[in-house]
């Protein structure tokens, strides 16, 4: 599989990609940040981009990044935005040229691409759907094979922000690919399909057994998987918690075995957009857990009990800036591994120091001039 005319796999690896947006709390009336910081001047549509730490140019786009990712062995990167799923072309200094889309079947909050490049799954906040569409051999994005359109009955005390499904992230089971789950905020639930690779379709009805239902303010929003272990960690956007689920990869089921609350003690956590729990990650040694929560501007870690899974607090820090949305964990770094954060309405990311034993201290904050960072991707 290849995409010709561009940089190859290999060189597309030395780059790193931080993709626009609006600002966010800074235009919401009950948000945390609302009258604490103006505005800003300028909100720049398209993709940043940076080799080894330094940036190389701005790849001016007609729309804002929804989520980007990287193919595994095409060479070329991939973006939502404005309803479509994008294919681009790297050129040999990082830039980007877009060569192919889709319809996405709604706006996409964000997708991932199947182990093997062959599939873009896509969770479609407003449309209230998911949709699968194929990654050709030469890179370019075909029509979807497959959709899920949710609808279920919702409390109308919470219509604040749930008063529809909100589908915000999909996810893959990294070890089988066999399995899609998807963050729905609005339902509070995640939803398991089992996924068809070879016809690219997802499997399951809206009542199934398999789809954990969690608390109906909870507003579960992003997942992610321990490496090594049957674990699978929720963050919960709206009532500040992360639970902690054991993945039962044969049957597609997860189980809660905790929940972990992310912000100070005393400190509630805001339901207004753009102002909870944004982004949870695992470390790839599997003993640390990072999340970002927007009611009070920090990233928080956790250590992970590596025989049990259970989290126990361990750090909480300033993010450097306002309204961290979305964070990489760095691993190329030659300076040491890195948590790279990017701070929406401050139009800045800030950079943090991973030590060995997973805390974080703040190394630098680079400003985007006129970019509100959206998605970050990391090198390799």
């Amino acid at each position: 599989r290849g995409c010709a005319g561009h940089t190859s796999s290999a060189g597309t690896k030395m780059y790193s990609y931080v993709g626009s947006s609006p600002a966010a709390q800074v235009k919401v009336s009950d948000s945390p940040a609302y009258g604490k910081l103006p505005p800003p001047a300028v909100e720049k549509k398209g993709v940043m981009v940076y080799r080894a730490g330094e940036r190389v140019g701005f790849s001016e786009l007609k729309y804002h990044v929804g989520w980007m990712e990287k193919h595994p062995s095409n060479g070329c990167v991939y973006a939502a935005g404005s309803g479509k799923l994008r294919a681009y072309k790297v050129a040999a200094d990082g830039m980007l040229e877009e060569f192919s889309s889709a319809d996405a079947l709604g706006n996409p909050a964000h997708f991932c691409l199947s182990a093997d490049g062959a599939w873009a799954l896509c969770a479609n906040y407003s449309a209230s759907t998911l949709s699968v569409l194929p990654i050709a051999a030469d890179g370019s994005v075909g029509a979807a094979t497959d959709s899920k359109h949710h609808v279920v009955r919702l409390n109308p005390q919470l219509a604040d922000r749930q008063e529809a499904c909100h589908p915000h992230q999909v996810r893959l089971d990294p070890g089988s690919g066999a399995w899609a789950l998807a963050c729905d905020l609005g339902a509070s639930r995640v939803w398991v399909y089992a996924f068809d690779a070879a016809r690219g379709s997802l499997a399951g009805a809206a009542n199934s057994e398999r789809h954990l239902l969690l608390p109906e303010a909870s507003g579960p929003r992003h997942l992610d998987f321990h490496p090594t272990k049957p674990w699978v960690y929720v963050l919960c956007e709206l009532d500040g918690n992360i639970v902690g689920c054991r993945w039962d990869a044969e049957q597609g089921r997860l189980t809660p075995f905790g929940s972990y609350y992310t912000l100070p003690d005393g400190v509630s956590p805001c339901r207004a957009h753009h102002s909870g729990g944004s982004h949870v990650l695992v470390s790839a040694d599997g003993r640390c857990l990072y999340a970002t929560t927007r009611t009070d501007g920090a990233v928080v870690a956790f250590d992970i009990d590596t025989a049990t899974g259970e989290l126990a607090f361990k750090q909480r820090v300033p993010c450097g800036g306002v309204c961290p949305r979305s964070f990489v964990l760095d691993y190329a770094s030659p300076g040491g591994p890195l948590l790279l954060v990017g701070n929406q309405d401050s139009q800045n990311v800030a950079s943090f120091s991973v030590a060995t034993d997973g805390s974080l201290s703040l190394r630098s904050i680079e400003e985007l001039d006129g970019v509100c960072p959206n998605v970050l991707t990391a090198p390799a």
